[in-house]
């Protein structure tokens, strides 16, 4: 499904799975905070707001379709407001939720779309 990392990064359609998700996640953090670290020490602390919104915008994506993955909607994300239990819950949404089987609203299973190598075998003197 996302065979593109701009397609991964920035678009919130779709489902993605939960270690991809967890990998991409990680990642993108790990990257947030080598530039911001980068930016606050050899410019100035105000030159890292720079990294804020495409950090923002890139998890969100992420978020948004692990939630799809699950079949739910992204308003979802918005538990995360509730004091406490809402991180938690959201926490526990996107990291430890199984996705729902086949096919669902939000397009097709994410591990059943990784076919890295698909053989088709005919038998000799078959129809191809």
């Amino acid at each position: 499904m996302q065979n593109n990392l701009p397609k991964l990064l920035f678009s919130w359609r779709g489902r993605l799975a939960r270690l991809r998700f967890f990998c991409t996640a990680f990642l993108i953090s790990a990257l947030f905070l080598v530039l911001f670290v980068f930016l606050d020490t050899m410019i100035a602390r105000a030159a890292s707001w720079l990294i804020y919104p495409p950090f923002f915008w890139v998890m969100f994506c992420l978020a948004v379709k692990r939630l799809h993955d699950a079949g739910s909607s992204a308003l979802w994300l918005l538990v995360v407001v509730i004091p406490v239990l809402g991180p938690l819950w959201l926490a526990w949404l996107l990291l430890f939720r199984k996705g729902s089987p086949g096919e669902n609203q939000y397009g097709d299973d994410p591990l059943e779309a990784g076919d890295y190598l698909k053989v088709d075998i005919h038998a000799p003197g078959g129809t191809p």
